[in-house]
């Protein structure tokens, strides 16, 4: 059992390890960096059933992709490091609403 919670530990410092980086970064790292971290942070979280953190990842992901993103890329990183402490596993239609919801409300809409 023991070993089961360092591993997660492990996991959970790691997925928190990239996103603090990709935010420091954020300011001197191109669009591609950046496609490319949150793709390694969403591949991670899959892999291991961080759900909330992969779902907020591809959500990222997305806006990255529709151009208007550095707005938000700060905001969901924050949601995504919330995230990282939730509860594993598959993720409830209404925890991701919830989780859209907290982004929404931090960007203020």
């Amino acid at each position: 059992m023991r070993i089961q919670t360092d591993h997660f530990i492990d996991i959970q410092d790691r997925i928190s390890g990239q996103i603090g980086a990709l935010a420091e970064a954020l300011p001197h790292c191109a669009i591609g960096q950046l496609v490319q971290g949150v793709d390694d942070i969403r591949c991670l979280a899959r892999d291991h059933g961080f759900a909330a953190v992969e779902m907020l990842a591809s959500r990222l992901e997305s806006a990255v992709a529709a151009g208007g993103y550095r707005a938000a890329v700060l905001t969901y990183l924050d949601a995504m490091s919330d995230a990282v402490l939730a509860p594993r596993g598959p993720l409830p239609a209404a925890a991701q609403e919830a989780w859209l919801a907290s982004v929404a409300m931090r960007l203020g809409h």
